[in-house]
């Protein structure tokens, strides 16, 4: 298979899947524990409206993918906040609203010429250089972020209203992070598109946790998994002559399983 990284497309697909895997190693440890598991399915469906806004106007989809999301987010963040209303509530709406306004904006451009399957359920061939370069930029600002604040989300994450008290500025860590939620889902979608990527944002911390309670473990248990599995389905997408995104949610999916069937034969409930 050494074949393969003598094309340009497979590169570029093979370094944004390690830092995809990096990247949502980490931010899935924040996202589930802070109990915003649905958020990223729905930030995800929101990039629909996006591409299909990015369509219509004639402009990079991922541009304006990009730019909805992140209003999104804010935007769920703060219905929360100041609105007084659930996450599943604020997602559910936007989730919805966006799909519709995606559905409209693709009828009102007529016959337009756009492999929109590709965004939808990801295409490797689709990936180019300047994903590459993108994807590296997120994440040297993201491991930035983290390393800098770290100590303040974990404080935020474990108990938000004591760190609100001790002079954490929640509101804007919060909205940092969503922002960046936004930011790796959109960068995410060429390889594993809108409907498949959500899955990424749970599973890591997911199978962090059947290893670990404490948050390094987590964390770097996470790192594995994601990395894994993205670098384990581009490859297997290729042996199989399947889709990158269906087969590394596919395989990531069943590498969960059967790590918590694996958890629960070594370690059973007394």
């Amino acid at each position: 298979m050494i074949e393969l990284f003598y094309f340009h497309f497979f590169r570029n697909a093979f370094i944004i899947s390690l830092i995809l895997g990096i990247l949502f190693g980490i931010l899935s440890f924040f996202v589930v524990m802070r109990k915003m598991t649905f958020l990223g399915a729905g930030i995800a469906h929101t990039a629909f409206g996006g591409v299909a806004l990015g369509v219509l106007l004639g402009i990079d989809p991922f541009l304006t993918a990009l730019a909805f999301c992140i209003g999104a987010a804010i935007l769920i963040g703060k219905l929360v906040k100041y609105g007084k209303i659930s996450y599943d509530m604020s997602i559910g709406i936007f989730f919805s609203f966006s799909m519709a306004l995606g559905a409209i904006f693709l009828a009102l451009k007529r016959g337009y010429a756009f492999d929109l399957m590709s965004y939808l359920f990801g295409n490797i061939l689709g990936v180019t250089f300047a994903d590459t370069l993108i994807a590296v930029c997120v994440l040297a600002v993201f491991m930035l972020f983290v390393l800098i604040f770290m100590q303040r989300i974990l404080f935020m994450t474990l108990d938000e209203e004591v760190a609100a008290v001790s002079g954490v500025n929640v509101n804007l860590l919060d909205t940092i992070l969503l922002v960046f939620l936004a930011a790796i889902v959109v960068t995410s979608i060429k390889i594993v598109g809108i409907i498949l990527v959500s899955a990424l944002v749970v599973l890591p911390a997911g199978f962090g946790l059947l290893i670990s309670k404490n948050y390094r473990t987590v964390i770097a248990a996470g790192i594995l998994f994601a990395v894994t599995v993205m670098i384990g389905g581009l490859f297997l997408s290729y042996l199989m002559d399947t889709p990158t995104g269906a087969t590394v949610v596919s395989a990531g999916t069943a590498l969960y399983f059967l790590s918590l069937i694996a958890s629960k034969r070594l370690k059973p409930d007394r």
